[in-house]
C-alpha cells in the first residue's frame, strides 16, 4: 500500500511539473504576431490634407505616480467639457478633426493620450497595474480642474477608446461624468458587434492571455507586462503610435469577459454611433444587441461611413457632434 501511495505522489508530481512547464511555456513563448497591414484600421481617410498647424500643444498633467497624462485643449464653453478618447495604437493627435467639430459645437475639449500612448505614461504600451487606466482619469478630471461643481462633464471615445468609455460607464468611476458617448466602441471579442479579430486589426496571443487571466484569477497579477496584442500596422512605437499592448493594458481598456454586465449597469445618459460600412464591427448587430442587455442606451448608425471615416469624415463628424447635443439636452 505505501508503494503504491508513493507511486502516486511521484505520478501526481510528475504531471504536475508537466503541467506547470507547459503553463510557463506558453505565458514566455506565445507572442503576438503582427496581422498584414490593414489599411481601415490604420490610414484615416484624407489625413494628408489635415492641416496640422491647427493642432494645439501637448498640454500634461501628473498621475498620481508622478507620470505625465498628456492632452490637447481646444477651448470652449467653461461649463461644458468634453474629454475625447482616442483609437487604438493612435494619440490625442488623431483626434484633431473630431476635437474641432466638438469644439465649434460648444465644447471645451480635452483631446487626451491615454497612458502607453503619445507620451503618457512611462512606457509604450504599457500601464502599471489592471485598472490604471481608470485612475489616471479620475486624475486628468481634477488635474485639469474640471471636477467643480457647475461643469457638465461627457466622456467621448472612438474604437477601443469608444470601448473605455463605455467600461467606465458601467464601472466604479461612472459618477466623474454626466454621459458618455462611444463611437464605433470595441465591445468583445465574443459580441456579435465584433468581427472575426476585429476584421483583421488585431493580432492576438489567446494561449497567453487565457493563462495570465488564470493567473490573475488566483491572485497573481505575474507577467501582465507581456505583449498581447499586436495591431496590423507596420508603424513604430514612439510619441505617436503604440503598435504593441500589454496584457495589462489590454485588460484595463476593455470591457472584459463579463461585458454584458457592463452595459447592464449603465445608467447615466449614454449613446452608442457608429458607421453602416464600419470593416471591423458589424454596425447593425449594436442596435438589437442594447435592446437585449441595456435598452436604455441609444444607437445610432451613419449611413455610407467606414470605421475610421467617423473621426475624419465631414457628415460623420457632424452626427456625432449632434448625438453630443442632443446628451445635452437629455
Amino acid at each position: 500500500m505505501k508503494r503504491w501511495i508513493r507511486r502516486l505522489t511521484l505520478g501526481l508530481g510528475i504531471l504536475i511539473v508537466l503541467v506547470a512547464g507547459a503553463f510557463a511555456a506558453v505565458i514566455a513563448f506565445d507572442s503576438p504576431a503582427a496581422p498584414p497591414v490593414l489599411a481601415a484600421g490604420n490610414s484615416i481617410p484624407g489625413v494628408s490634407q489635415w492641416n496640422f498647424a491647427e493642432l494645439p500643444k501637448v498640454q500634461s498633467v501628473k498621475a498620481r505616480d508622478g507620470a505625465p497624462l498628456n492632452y490637447r485643449l481646444y477651448p470652449g464653453r467653461a461649463d461644458r467639457a468634453v474629454v475625447l478618447v482616442h483609437g487604438s495604437t493612435g494619440s490625442g493627435t488623431e483626434m484633431l478633426k473630431l476635437a474641432q467639430a466638438l469644439q465649434v459645437a460648444g465644447a471645451t475639449v480635452y483631446a487626451i493620450s491615454l497612458r502607453g500612448h503619445g507620451g503618457s505614461g512611462t512606457r509604450n504600451g504599457d500601464v502599471s497595474y489592471r485598472g490604471q487606466l481608470d485612475d489616471d482619469l479620475a486624475d486628468l478630471v481634477k488635474g485639469v480642474g474640471i471636477d467643480k461643481q457647475g461643469v457638465h462633464r461627457t466622456l467621448v471615445g472612438f474604437s477601443s477608446g469608444g470601448g473605455f468609455v463605455l467600461r467606465v460607464a458601467g464601472g466604479l468611476q461612472a459618477g466623474l461624468f454626466d454621459n458618455y458617448l462611444a463611437i464605433s466602441p470595441y465591445i468583445g471579442p465574443d459580441s456579435p458587434t465584433n468581427k472575426p479579430n476585429s476584421g483583421g486589426w488585431a493580432g492576438v496571443a489567446l494561449p497567453r492571455i487565457v493563462a495570465l487571466s488564470i493567473l490573475d484569477g488566483f491572485g497573481l497579477p505575474w507577467f501582465q507586462g507581456l505583449p498581447a496584442i499586436h495591431f496590423a500596422t507596420q508603424a513604430k512605437a514612439d510619441d505617436s503610435r503604440t503598435p504593441v499592448y500589454s496584457f495589462r493594458l489590454v485588460a484595463s481598456l476593455q470591457l472584459g469577459l463579463d461585458w454584458r454586465a457592463v452595459l447592464a449597469r449603465i445608467k447615466a445618459p449614454t449613446r452608442i454611433v457608429v458607421g453602416a460600412d464600419d470593416e471591423l464591427f458589424n454596425a447593425d448587430q449594436f442596435q438589437p444587441m442594447m435592446q437585449t442587455i441595456n435598452p436604455c442606451i441609444d444607437v445610432i448608425v451613419v449611413p455610407g461611413q467606414s470605421h475610421l471615416g467617423m473621426i475624419a469624415d465631414p457628415a460623420a463628424m457632424s452626427a456625432v457632434a449632434t448625438a453630443w447635443l442632443q446628451l445635452m439636452e437629455d
